[in-house]
């Protein structure tokens, strides 16, 4: 298995769908009213939400295979991932439906700020269309760091694509999947999970990735003038640090329009009573999705709404915000399957599952309580 060659294989077949979906979004966007943006959108946004998550169900998905035949061949086994628990939501957890609104609140703001109706239909589609993009990779991301961690791997390398922007070139190597993936909205990179030594054929430093392109292309990604400060000697990071923030504004002090980071929500409070931050999903929580349906059955308690729209109080957090709770392999898989990312074995039966469920969420539950977060 040439695991470099693989998994480049893999990241550009996802690149390639969530290309085809940000192209399908902004073919859909361009057919708006812009005299009646929000009427518009109940029609297009749907169809916008239903592409995003079919590409990211499909790379999720693509991850845990790739994942799975790689763990074979490293001799480890375990659960496997999820790939419905991943859709519905952005990266962060938000409902993805909201988040793509962002494209008409953003060309609403656009023309209140005095932007003609064409520029302001224009950011609000380069809104859509990053946002888009945004949430297949970080969903990916996701998907394959829980997939990695369903398998045992507790270390990856950063796969930056080639010709990948300046901020991810200097991000390039391996870390650990309970430290923070640092990445910027529509980041194409993705992680491969390893054991042991890292396989030749990954670039793992910034000096490696520069030294890997053209001299053509080390001035297109790096600038002409910053890639000749580096082939001068000058260290890369410090040399895209340099220019971090340059580009925030357009000449003329207009404000520029593109997607923001959401901030993460306090989830408890440690020992210590500093406050512990994590990404929240509501998705899957009523009666309606799996998570809410097992969590009722296992006894959390419910809110009652409108029949098929009660919901589990009971936080379900995203694998971004379990993973770094501990550095023990095995609850991280408790804690991921408790909250549905991870399938157990398929070779259990109905009532060694309900078993394990039961097990989990008490596990779970215990844990989150120790560490001070609210599981009620």
């Amino acid at each position: 298995m040439g695991v470099p060659r693989d998994a480049l294989a893999v990241q550009e077949r996802a690149i390639r769908r969530a290309d085809r979906a940000a192209a399908i979004s902004l073919r859909l966007w361009r057919g708006m009213d812009v005299a009646d943006l929000d009427s518009s959108w109940e029609s297009v946004g749907p169809k916008v939400a239903a592409a995003t998550e079919t590409v990211a169900r499909r790379n999720v998905a693509a991850a845990g295979t790739f994942t799975s035949t790689l763990a074979r061949a490293d001799g480890l086994a375990g659960d496997s991932v999820n790939a419905e628990a991943f859709v519905g939501v952005d990266g962060s957890g938000r409902p993805l439906d909201g988040a793509l609104r962002g494209a008409v609140v953003t060309t609403k703001q656009a023309i209140g700020a005095g932007m003609s109706l064409v520029d302001a239909m224009l950011a609000g589609g380069t809104y859509l269309t990053v946002m888009v993009k945004s949430a297949i990779s970080d969903l990916e991301r996701s998907g394959s760091a829980t997939a990695a961690t369903g398998k045992g791997y507790v270390r990856y390398v950063r796969l930056v694509n080639p010709g990948a922007c300046s901020r991810c070139a200097i991000q390039a190597g391996s870390d650990r999947f309970s430290t923070d993936f640092d990445r910027h909205p529509a980041c194409r990179c993705s992680t491969v999970p390893v054991r042991g030594d890292i396989p030749s054929g990954f670039i793992t430093t910034p000096d490696d990735y520069f030294a890997s392109l053209s001299p053509a292309e080390q001035d297109r990604v790096f600038t002409k003038s910053g890639a000749e400060a580096i082939r001068a000697g000058a260290d890369p990071v410090a040399v895209v640090n340099a220019r971090r923030g340059a580009n925030r504004k357009r000449m003329d002090g207009v404000r520029t329009y593109s997607p923001s980071r959401i901030q993460r929500s306090v989830i408890g409070r440690g020992a210590d009573g500093r406050p512990i931050f994590g990404y929240v999903t509501t998705e899957g929580g009523t009666r309606r999705g799996t998570y809410g349906r097992t969590q009722e059955r296992l006894g959390a308690e419910v809110v009652r709404g409108s029949g098929r729209y009660s919901r589990v109080i009971r936080p379900r957090l995203m694998p971004e915000s379990i993973i770094p709770l501990t550095e023990d392999v095995e609850m991280r898989r408790i804690l991921l399957r408790d909250a549905g990312y991870l399938r157990p074995d398929a070779r259990m039966d109905v009532r060694e599952r309900w078993a394990q469920q039961r097990r989990d969420k008490d596990a779970a539950d215990a844990f989150y309580r120790s560490k001070g977060i609210g599981v009620t």
